[in-house]
């Protein structure tokens, strides 16, 4: 937040929300030419949020998940990659207090 401070032209740093203590997931899906979709495999980062998925030790399928959390981050990932196109995993994450998902890109 600080290099955000300094580099901001008035100074001052909007934090929408907080996503400390989020649990982190990636959805690896693939969509074909007729548009349809299919979820590969689902991925749970068993480190915090905010640690790199590249560092973090991950686990597959995701063993935490609700079954509506996956269908609600599924459905997330196809409307993401439908809409940019994306050839890769689609990064989510979930409250644990409130169990709300959300995609982010």
């Amino acid at each position: 937040m600080g290099n955000g401070i300094e580099i901001s032209p008035v100074h001052e740093v909007l934090i929408e929300e907080a996503l400390l203590g989020w649990k982190e997931f990636e959805m690896e899906v693939m969509r074909d030419y007729k548009d349809q979709c299919v979820v590969i495999c689902s991925i749970e980062n068993v480190d915090p949020m905010g640690v790199h998925t590249g560092d973090s030790i991950t686990v597959a399928p995701a063993l935490t998940l609700t079954d509506k959390e996956y269908q609600l981050m599924r459905d997330a990932s196809f409307a993401v990659i439908r809409e940019i196109g994306v050839e890769t995993g689609v990064p989510t994450s979930s409250s644990p207090s409130t169990r709300r998902p959300a995609a982010w890109w």
